[in-house]
């Protein structure tokens, strides 16, 4: 409904307009009175009515002066004069505001009556033109703004520039990835989001490419992920789908804002990696490119795998965590990930085949792997997938007998040697009284616990002091001994002399004599 404002100093003659004609019948909504010209300027400017009714003489601002000052401030409604009196040059200027009719009192009823549907049709016509213009403006803008991002030129940049005019801007970009090239779902997208975002002061959105472009302008980082965190939350659940946002690249220039927009493209392409984090940020990412790591993602691998066959699922769950870390820091594809996650497990399972006699039946066949592995979406459900799968696996080969536990503490001890192995451990880790776990022990391998962990400890000393130019100090953490002076005696014990001696002999050709 449009609005209507009547203004008259006299009660009656305002009641009598509110109800000579049937004002929601012609499309108005009688918004409020004007009592005098003063209290009817204020209203207009309150109330924003559509169409004023107003009388020429009143207390206060004359009726052409409450005209003449609402049109000089601004005021874009139509007016209609009621007047008792006839005179030409009142009409006359009337006319040079813009006045849309001038009527007589006693008012006419049908003549109002018609003044106010034309109006009512003439008021319509111009705000939907206005509005249409408006649109046209809007998808412009648009255009320009998803041409700047892409680096394209830019017709109306100077208009945009000023538009655009901040200290800093950020492009943020949403992708609902359950579909990926329709049109039709990438135009219900940006409309989901840009419902979500109407009248936040900074904020644009656009269509690029595939994708929906948030563009912040003057918008802190923790306010703005605030907003993305609702846009997620809101849009997936309206649009029933999944919602991955990244988030590029803080700038300060116009000219820049190709860079926050290929920062943040450049995190859609690691989807995989981070889709259950729903938002990603380049800061995030910053942050995970710089962290170090103890070990590969093969070390961890083969840790995973050590513990499968000892039964630890606790471990297996921190260590699936930390690949995901490894791998994430990495910043594999998704090909190389699935690739070298299959391998890995294939490999693993033909050992188990090979190694423990269980019903083949409980493992799972290599199609069921591969495929449960290629099915994936994200790194994240890979590891769940890991997490499960082998856990299923650990519980088929847990065993008690003691010959095969043996084996396999032989096996962890291979396997973990650099670390702060003590039988007191492994007799926890594999639930056997520790002075019981001794004596089998040396009843299986003919050696003590000690003497065979010194033994693999040694061995790898010999080989990773021909590698890689380690220093002596060096390889001695590496093989498990934290002092020095004790890592010298002992390889002086098993070798007959140094580690220095050691490496210069092999160097000059004479370790044969010390193996």
């Amino acid at each position: 409904m449009l609005k209507v404002l009547i203004a008259d100093d006299e009660p009656y003659v305002r009641e009598g307009i509110k109800n000579i004609v049937p004002w929601d019948e012609c499309g108005f909504d009688i918004c409020g009175e004007g009592i005098d010209g003063d209290d009817t300027y204020k209203k207009i400017f309150d109330l924003s009515p559509d169409l004023v009714l107003i009388d020429i003489r009143m207390p206060g601002k004359l009726g052409l002066d409450v005209i003449r000052e609402s049109v000089e401030n601004g005021f874009k409604g139509k007016f209609i004069i009621i007047s008792g009196y006839s005179d030409f040059q009142y009409a006359k200027l009337a006319i040079k505001y813009g006045v849309k009719s001038y009527l007589l009192k006693p008012i006419d009823e049908d003549e109002l009556y018609d003044i106010a549907i034309n109006l009512k049709k003439e008021i319509e016509d111009e705000k939907n033109k206005i509005r249409n213009i408006e649109i046209q403006k809007k998808y412009v803008k648009e255009y320009s703004l998803s041409q700047l991002m892409l680096g394209k030129k830019v017709d109306d940049y100077e208009e945009l520039r000023n538009y655009l005019d901040s200290s800093n801007y950020t492009v943020a970009l949403v992708l609902n990835y359950d579909e990926k090239t329709k049109n039709e779902n990438l135009i219900e997208l940006e409309s989901c989001v840009k419902n979500r975002l109407n009248n936040i002061d900074g904020v644009e959105v656009c269509k690029v490419k595939d994708k929906v472009a948030i563009l912040f302008c003057d918008v802190n980082s923790s306010h703005s992920l605030n907003i993305l965190n609702r846009v997620s939350n809101e849009v997936s659940k309206s649009l029933n789908g999944r919602i991955f946002l990244t988030v590029g690249k803080n700038v300060n220039s116009i000219d820049d804002i190709i860079l926050s927009y290929t920062t943040a493209n450049e995190l859609m392409k690691t989807k995989f990696l981070f889709l259950e984090e729903a938002i990603l940020t380049a800061e995030r990412v910053r942050e995970l490119s710089k962290k170090e790591f103890l070990f590969s993602e093969m070390d961890i691998i083969n840790k995973i795998f050590t513990y499968v066959e000892i039964g630890e699922n606790i471990k297996i769950k921190e260590l699936l965590k930390s690949l995901k870390e490894v791998i994430q820091s990495k910043f594999y594809t998704e090909d190389q990930i699935k690739i070298l996650i299959t391998k890995s497990c294939l490999e693993f399972y033909d050992k188990i085949k090979n190694d423990y006699e269980v019903d083949r039946s409980l493992i799972l066949d290599k199609e069921v792997i591969i495929k449960d592995i290629y099915n994936t979406e994200s790194l994240q459900e890979i590891i769940e997938v890991l997490e499960k799968g082998l856990i299923s696996i650990s519980k088929v080969i847990s065993f008690n007998s003691s010959d095969k536990s043996i084996k396999r503490i032989v096996k962890y001890i291979e396997n973990n040697y650099y670390t702060d192995l003590k039988l007191e451990l492994l007799a926890e880790i594999f639930n056997y009284n520790s002075a019981y776990l001794g004596k089998v022990f040396k009843n299986n391998t003919g050696i003590s616990f000690n003497t065979y962990l010194d033994t693999i400890r040694i061995e790898q000393a010999k080989k990773l002091l021909m590698e890689d130019k380690l220093k002596v100090y060096q390889v001695c953490e590496k093989v498990g001994y934290k002092n020095i002076d004790y890592f010298h005696s002992k390889f002086k014990k098993y070798v007959g002399v140094s580690p220095l001696n050691y490496k210069k002999q092999v160097e000059s050709g004479k370790v044969k004599e010390l193996v």
